[in-house]
This record gives structure tokens, sequence and C-alpha cells, in this order.
């Protein structure tokens, strides 16, 4: 598959293997390292990220790559809150090392980037995408309403799946992206 992939697209194979190579070393040794863990975990995310946009041949922006940085941050502080209040310091060696209070601070501050850093993408390259900030504001807001008093987000898809009106907020959010996007005269 490495050798087809090769001929067929060198370049993310390139990043593929990078991949790889990051998802070896979180086994062996970095995901017992605070903090570094959740980083890792989100680079993984901003790498299939550059995958998709290499394969499609197609540029990302620094502003998407911050945005995807700091929203897989905020997921992995949650899930690791939530594994932390759920099952306390036994369930991975890393948690011996962090409190609750110390994960929901990470998370808060990775919220709180995604969301700044999507609105200077917004205003500042797609300003036809104004419509969707909101949307994106009440998505962090009610999934951390999902963690916090209904006891989910340890998996994002499925706290997403199980409540509907975070589900509904992807909707709209999707539609309001194809609808300030939609080719005029089209």
């Amino acid at each position: 598959c490495l050798a087809v992939g090769w001929l067929v697209a060198p370049k993310v194979l390139l990043v593929l293997l990078g991949y790889l190579a990051l998802n070896l070393a979180y086994t062996w040794v970095l995901k017992n390292e605070p903090v570094v863990d959740i980083f890792t975990i989100a680079i993984g995310f901003v790498l299939r990220v550059y995958a998709g946009a290499v394969a499609l041949a197609v540029p990302v922006s620094g502003w998407m790559f911050v945005t995807t940085l700091c929203l897989a941050l905020y997921l992995a502080a949650v899930k690791r809150r939530q594994e932390l209040s759920q099952s306390g310091t036994g369930g991975r060696k890393v948690l011996a090392r962090y409190s609750v209070v110390l994960v929901d601070r990470y998370a808060e501050m990775s919220a709180t980037g995604a969301l700044v850093f999507y609105s200077m993408f917004v205003m500042s390259t797609r300003p036809e995408l104004v419509i969707t900030v909101p949307l994106v504001l009440f998505g962090l807001f009610r999934y951390w309403y999902v963690v916090e008093a209904l006891d989910g987000g340890e998996s994002p898809t499925d706290a997403l799946l199980a409540d509907w009106p975070l589900l509904l907020t992807v909707l709209l959010w999707l539609a309001a992206c194809g609808w300030a996007l939609w080719p005029v005269g089209a």
C-alpha cells in the first residue's frame, strides 16, 4: 500500500508517514508526558487536515491550522477531563499528573483560541462567513454543557450524535457555510 501510495501521491504519503511516526512516538513515550500528550493528539488532527489539503492540492491557511489545533486541544483536554472525573487516575498513567481544574483551564483556553482564530479568519479572509461565528460560539458552549451537565464528551462523536441541539448546530453551520459561499449566479 505504501509503495502504491508513493507512486500515486508521494506528498500525501510523506504527511502520512509523519502522522505514523507521531503515533508511534505517542504510543511509546509521549502519552505519558503531561501537556505533550494533549498536544500530540491535537497535532495528529492538524496533520490529517494537512494530508487532506495535500491530497486535494488546495492550500491550507495558517488560520485553518491554528483553529484546528485549538479545537483539537479543546477536545483532547475535555477528553482528559472526563477520564479524570469518571475513572480517576487509574485509566491512564498520565492522568495522575493532571487535575480536573487544570484540564478545565486548558479546555477553556483552547476553546477561546479556536473561537478567536476562527473569527479572525472569517473577518480577514471570508467575511461572508460572519454569520457562522455565533453558531461556532453556541457549539462550544453546548459541547461544554454536554460535558459538564450531561457527563458526556469523552467521545466527541458520541456527544454530537446523542445531543440534538449540538447536532443541529453543526448542521446549521454547514448550511450557513454553504449558503454564504454559494457562487453568485449559480
